[in-house]
């Protein structure tokens, strides 16, 4: 079960709709906190990230607010990506921000990564999203949590990001573990001498040796010569299936 803001979404066994609508009127009886319950209906897909949610109990709607590491977050979970699941990755990341920095998040979703580091640090921070409505509540996060005058929102491809900026980045957020590779060439266009770049992946792994190894290889078919690296292991997202991240240091 995954709790954003005060909607609950549950993943459930087999079971017809009387039992799982029984089951989440059960939860709504004992978690005070949660106003709405929504299954999801297999995994997160698409380029936009997106669940399938099917309503079971409570109130039919699918915004909320979610607070997390001091910050408080629009979103509208049935059109957004949003994961709670990485509310300690998005503070780790927070920490290594250093100050004067300027920071690129690729793909920033509605601020999670974003917000947190303008708030903490008062750096500058350009946020990429494809989503028109992520993009939105993005805008109305910044204000919400007083950060305007430290993030611009751009509503793009980050592939077109060289064509909209040219400007050079200390630091670049690539939170799209599906895609990333795909994006790594327009991120080195755009990262400064020195920068560093935060890698997601999705990728096989029976262990975190496994899926070090696995992300290892990768890195080694993409990255410039001199480039540094230590593959981490962020989170299982499936069986077998590890999200790695590297935290990757540009000569």
């Amino acid at each position: 079960m995954d709790t954003i803001g005060d909607i609950a979404i549950v993943r459930l066994t087999k079971a017809n709709t009387s039992s799982k609508r029984r089951l989440a009127s059960g939860l709504l009886d004992e978690m005070k906190n949660v106003k709405c319950i929504y299954e999801q209906e297999g995994g997160i897909e698409g380029e936009l990230r997106l669940r399938k949610l099917s309503y079971l109990a409570g109130e039919r709607r699918t915004r909320t607010i979610h607070r997390e590491n001091g910050c408080s977050f629009k979103v509208d979970v049935a059109k957004c990506y949003f994961s709670p699941r990485l509310s300690t990755e998005r503070l780790r990341i927070v920490g290594d921000v250093e100050k004067g920095e300027s920071v690129l998040n690729m793909f920033a979703g509605v601020g999670p990564f974003s917000i947190p580091i303008a708030k903490r640090k008062k750096v500058n921070v350009m946020s990429c999203e494809i989503s028109k409505l992520a993009c939105r509540l993005h805008g109305e996060n910044n204000a919400l949590n007083k950060v305007e005058k430290f993030v611009r929102v751009v509503n793009a491809d980050a592939l077109d990001l060289p064509k909209i900026t040219r400007r050079r980045f200390d630091r670049i957020i690539m939170p799209h573990p599906s895609q990333t590779p795909k994006f790594i060439p327009t991120a080195l266009r755009l990262a400064k001498n020195g920068a560093v770049i935060h890698y997601y992946r999705h990728l096989l792994g029976r262990n975190e040796t496994e899926g070090s190894e696995n992300l290892s290889r990768e890195l080694q078919s993409i990255l410039p010569k001199g480039a540094e690296y230590e593959p981490r292991r962020v989170r299982e997202v499936g069986p077998r299936w590890m999200e790695m991240a590297a935290d990757i240091r540009l000569p």
